[in-house]
């Protein structure tokens, strides 16, 4: 298919307009134009200016010029942890004999929480855990002994600050205060061959605090999505929501009481382990929610 396009000229019809000599009348010259090419050159126009319009509003300069903007993490978050501590204590007194060489095996913890970030590094939260039975012994003057259960919960308030918030392997310390519940029981006093008395079991709360400092690694990496920022392209980076903590923590337990002696005319009480503490190596999962 052929377009005819009329092009009024001077001169001879059969001559360009660039050739007439004079004005001797009105040519017309017929130029013969493929229209299939026509509209595939149009096509092609309009499809080059609307990719460079696109990419324009997409990326501005270009995606590997833009900004990484990190997303600093808040909200709130859920844990769990595990400890494995190293028992000690100040004293194990008693009103009437003082007992010596205080012993406490090692135990076990296990907790969980919730949480929340402030922000600039700083969060914060609030854990309960439970602590394995451990064994309490002492020795008094002579061959005169002591033993009893000891069983613990603890329930903390704490306060952390991240040093690389942003990064996936981020150092922190930490500080808590709170109170733990202490549960002594099957208490029993005696010499090398005889048992002198039992004391009845007993439940104290003591004030209690902790100091803390690990790193927390970010198992998942997050992903990155590109926005457009006053007309600037950038890159926001969404930190994962899964760590894994490792840390070291010291901890004060307070005091820990047992109950009065058994078949004594007066009542008499039983051993008091004063100023219980623990080192504490210990090993956690943390969740963000948003």
């Amino acid at each position: 298919m052929l377009i005819s396009i009329e092009v009024a000229t001077f001169g001879r019809p059969h001559r360009a307009l660039a050739e007439s000599r004079g004005p001797r009348g009105w040519g017309i010259k017929s130029v013969g134009v493929s229209f299939k090419r026509v509209v595939a050159g149009a096509a092609l126009a309009l499809a080059g200016t609307a990719s460079a319009s696109a990419a324009d509003l997409y990326a501005g300069p270009g995606m590997k010029d833009a900004a990484v903007v990190y997303s600093e993490r808040s909200g709130w978050y859920l844990r769990g942890d595990y400890s494995y501590a190293w028992s000690d204590a100040g004293e194990l007194a008693r009103p009437i004999v003082p007992f010596s060489n205080v012993s406490i095996d090692n135990t076990w913890a296990l907790g969980g929480g919730i949480g929340r970030y402030f922000g600039r590094g700083v969060r914060g939260d609030v854990t309960y855990e439970w602590r394995g039975s451990t064994d309490v012994e002492g020795t008094g003057p002579g061959t005169l002994t002591t033993r009893f259960d000891l069983k613990s919960s603890l329930l903390l308030a704490n306060l952390y600050y991240d040093f690389r918030p942003n990064e996936r392997f981020t150092p922190y310390v930490g500080i808590g205060v709170g109170a733990a519940r202490h549960t002594a029981s099957g208490g029993t006093i005696q010499t090398a061959c005889t048992l002198c008395a039992t004391y009845i079991d007993d439940s104290n709360w003591s004030a209690a605090g902790a100091l803390m400092a690990g790193v927390s690694y970010r198992i998942d990496r997050g992903h990155r999505a590109p926005v457009s920022i006053k007309d600037s392209a950038a890159i926001v980076d969404e930190p994962g929501r899964l760590h894994v903590d490792l840390g070291y923590r010291f901890l004060y337990l307070g005091d820990a009481r047992t109950g009065n002696l058994v078949g004594t005319t007066f009542a008499t009480p039983g051993p008091r382990l004063d100023d219980i503490t623990a080192h504490e190596l210990r090993v956690g999962l943390r969740w963000d929610i948003r």
